[in-house]
């Protein structure tokens, strides 16, 4: 056997480091060059204002849950089941990889490093607002992730399918040296011998390019290069060339633009009606996080309930003590007192069940916007400020009254006359505070008036307020008017008719001073009660549903011109008639025109660029494959035809739905606005009868009349309901409003994933849903 020279060495290690380069970039420059191509892709399909999605990342931002701080390229091991991972180290008995660990071990599979950018008050609670609500949501959502990586994998596979018809270059190599004895059988390939010894290094390699044509056809062009050295006898050596042309052009089944730009045609539209389901993905999450079952109005439902309810436990306890103290007097029955502490011990446990029901639906929340159950909200509840309907101030002044009024009037005889003065004292310091209140509550009637100048003023109409509506109100402002003068009459009144009582208290008989104490508290009483329902009167009025400006033909032409699901809905018509197009074109007969050209060297030449007409070879003919069997094509014609017919019942099927639905989202509002209406006459009744009930019972000669404390108790019970109604409407009235701005399209967002207009000008949602998509779309010709 002939040993190799230093210089045969060489070139064989020259050609085997040659060979390794070819190993490919790095995965990180792949998955970079994927990104540029998708999310470029994805910005072109999403230019169009009406379905405009702002730019994003598949990877999470730090301040996400979903964030992952590791390489994605170089991912250390996560943490793995212990039970599973034996099946990693031992396989079905065989040992397994030991280089699992070789990029080290993730400590857990949730970074916590997200918590980090978590903004907590001082109580580690998370101040939640609308805004903030939908911030988190975008960032740790896991429902909205997979939504944004489904966008991106249809951007993704659309790559490829443009791939397919670009130029693809491709280079290979085929290097062996091969050794045969002088015993070794003969060898075609190596021209050996048996009874002479070779020793030979080929190296083949091959440069070309294929392309796939638009008009059916592929070209094919391969230079081919082979070189042999041999180490035996004089260490001769040669080569070989080859360029093989190859072009294959159908004239039948599967030819020209219709049918082999299908598969381009189709991903192009996918990623298109991608782009608009995740548009409107994004609105419904909006909708969702904002006025959904779950959502951030209905936190705050619940929220304003527990504040009713803790109202109304309140009232009810004022209620026991006054009973307490009347039973002490002789005035009430136990069987009363027993009653009211049962209605109490129902507030507390109506109370108690409705916290458990906001903490559970908090944690729902949670999940939906991706965080830990076991994160404490602090809820933003500004939106519930026009839901205060008294004034703290007030309800501590009807909590002293009455407990002034119970002080005297349950005392066995009258108390001494020094404490009679002190009380005179102590119902003069009220009474300068209600007249104060009053002052309060003529300036919020005030700013009800200015409201309703600048709405009659304004160029709008509101067309959702009718006639009768507005003549009640107006004619609601003038009473309420009239009502506080008199009241702020009857205040100055009251005044005097304490300072004459106070005095008169120091010379009359001690019992008719005690008779007069409570006759001056219970009339200052009943005039605190009347301001309050006053009061009540005007923040219900204060309390104003937003206006949609919008009728019925309107709402129902914006829905079928910019509702996005259904413009895809008629494209998915036009995709199943295609499919008809092309189904068909497989029952026709193959005929291909067919070009082959073979341009080489001579046999033995040792210049591998001396081509030889000798050595060529040309073809040119076609194929032809009748259409003797198409069962399979028959039937996936047939099938195409009835899909198509399908795809047009769907399309008009969702037509109908977004007309069903727009027709009752316009149906909801006009009865939620009827509802808010009657439910503010409802809770303003329930608010008097409360006071009225009070007054009765504190009344003289109600001793032993239990109805009067069923009357009280009922009346609770009837104005718990009405705060309880009148907070739900709204929610309603909001929900529903949403949703019809969500049919029609008119709900536009930012990049922050909010309402751009929060009023939704109806001119401007419009200019911007009409312009022409097309001026934002790829040009068709600019792949030609």
């Amino acid at each position: 056997m002939r040993v190799f020279t230093c210089v045969q060495l060489a070139w064989l290690a020259v050609l085997i480091v040659s060979v390794s380069a070819l190993g490919g970039c790095a995965p990180r420059h792949y998955r970079l060059s994927a990104d540029r191509e998708t999310y470029g892709i994805i910005a072109r399909k999403s230019a169009a204002p009406a379905w405009h999605t702002p730019p994003f990342s598949v990877q999470p931002p730090p301040e996400s849950r979903n964030f992952d701080r590791f390489d994605p390229d170089c991912e250390p091991l996560p943490p793995d089941d212990p039970a599973a991972h034996r099946d990693m180290q031992c396989v079905d008995g065989k040992r397994g990889s030991r280089h699992w660990h070789d990029r080290g071990e993730a400590p857990s599979i949730e970074d916590p490093s997200w918590q980090g950018y978590l903004d907590l008050n001082d109580d580690g609670e998370l101040a939640l607002d609308r805004a903030e609500a939908v911030k988190l949501g975008l960032l740790n959502s896991r429902t909205y992730q997979s939504e944004l990586e489904d966008l991106y994998l249809a951007a993704l596979s659309l790559t490829l399918e443009r791939f397919e018809f670009q130029l693809q270059w491709f280079g290979t190599n085929r290097t062996f040296y091969d050794h045969f004895g002088s015993s070794s059988v003969d060898d075609p390939a190596t021209d050996a011998v048996e009874g002479n010894e070779s020793n030979t290094l080929s190296t083949t390699s091959n440069l070309g390019f294929r392309r796939a044509l638009a008009g059916g056809g592929e070209l094919l062009v391969d230079f081919a290069n082979t070189f042999i050295w041999e180490f035996t006898g004089d260490n001769s050596h040669s080569t070989t060339s080859n360029i093989a042309i190859r072009l294959a052009q159908p004239l039948l089944r599967g030819a020209f633009r219709d049918v082999r730009l299908e598969s381009l045609t189709q991903s192009e539209r996918d990623v298109l009606y991608e782009v608009r389901d995740f548009a409107r993905f994004r609105k419904q999450f909006y909708f969702d996080i904002v006025s959904g079952d779950d959502g951030y109005l209905s936190l705050l439902l619940q929220l304003q309930g527990i504040r009713n309810e803790e109202a109304n436990l309140e009232s009810l306890s004022q209620n026991l003590r006054a009973h307490e103290a009347l039973a002490e007097a002789g005035i009430v029955s136990p069987l009363q007192v027993d009653q009211v502490f049962q209605s109490y011990q129902l507030g507390r446990l109506s109370l108690n069940r409705a916290q458990n029901r906001l903490e559970t639906a908090q944690d729902n929340y949670k999940i939906q916007l991706g965080l830990p159950p076991e994160l404490e909200l602090d809820l933003d509840d500004t939106l519930l400020a026009p839901f205060e309907l008294n004034s703290p101030e007030i309800v501590q002044l009807e909590g002293r009254l009455e407990e002034l009024l119970v002080f005297f009037r349950e005392q066995d005889q009258a108390p001494p006359r020094a404490r009679i003065q002190q009380g005179f004292d102590e119902l003069k310091g009220l009474h300068q505070r209600v007249v104060q209140q009053l002052d309060a509550v003529a300036a919020e009637l005030e700013r009800w008036n200015e409201q309703t100048e600048e709405a009659d003023t304004s160029e709008t109409d509101d067309a959702e307020k009718d006639d009768v509506d507005e003549a009640r109100e107006r004619e609601a402002r003038r009473v309420l008017t009239r009502r506080l003068d008199d009241l702020r009459k009857d205040l100055q009144t009251a005044g005097r008719e304490i300072d004459q009582a106070q005095r008169d208290a120091g010379i009359q008989p001690l019992e008719a001073a005690w008779e007069s104490i409570q006759t001056r508290a219970r009339q200052q009483s009943a005039d605190l009660s009347e301001l309050a329902i006053l009061q009540t009167q005007i923040r219900v009025y204060l309390i104003e549903l937003r206006p949609v400006e919008l009728d019925l033909q309107q709402a129902i032409a914006l829905g079928l011109s910019n509702r996005l699901d259904l413009m895809n809905r008629r494209a998915f018509v036009t995709d199943a008639w295609r499919k008809v197009r092309v189904a068909a074109d497989g029952l026709q007969s193959d005929l291909d025109v067919v070009f082959e050209a073979d341009v080489a060297t001579e046999p033995g030449t040792k210049n591998p660029l001396n081509f030889s007409a000798d050595a060529s070879r040309y073809r040119v003919g076609f194929r032809l494959d009748g259409p003797l069997n198409r069962k399979a094509e028959r039937n996936t014609y047939r099938s195409n035809l009835i899909l198509y017919q399908r795809a047009r019942r769907d399309f008009i099927a969702v037509k109908d739905n977004v007309v069903r639905a727009v027709r009752l989202d316009i149906r909801n509002l006009a009865t939620d606005r009827l509802n808010f209406e009657i439910t503010r006459q409802r809770l303003i009744v329930a608010a008097r009868q409360v006071e009225l009930a009070k007054i009765q019972l504190l009344a003289p000669g109600q001793a032993g009349d239990s109805s009067t404390t069923q009357d009280v108790l009922r009346a609770l019970e009837d104005l718990l309901d009405a705060k309880n109604a009148l907070i739900a409407t709204w929610v309603t009235y909001e929900t529903d409003r949403l949703q019809l701005l969500l049919d029609t399209e008119l709900l536009q967002l930012d990049e922050r994933g909010l309402p751009s207009d929060d009023n939704f000008d109806t001119d401007i949602q419009l200019e911007l849903l009409n312009a022409p998509a097309s001026e934002y779309l790829d040009d068709p010709a600019a792949d030609e």
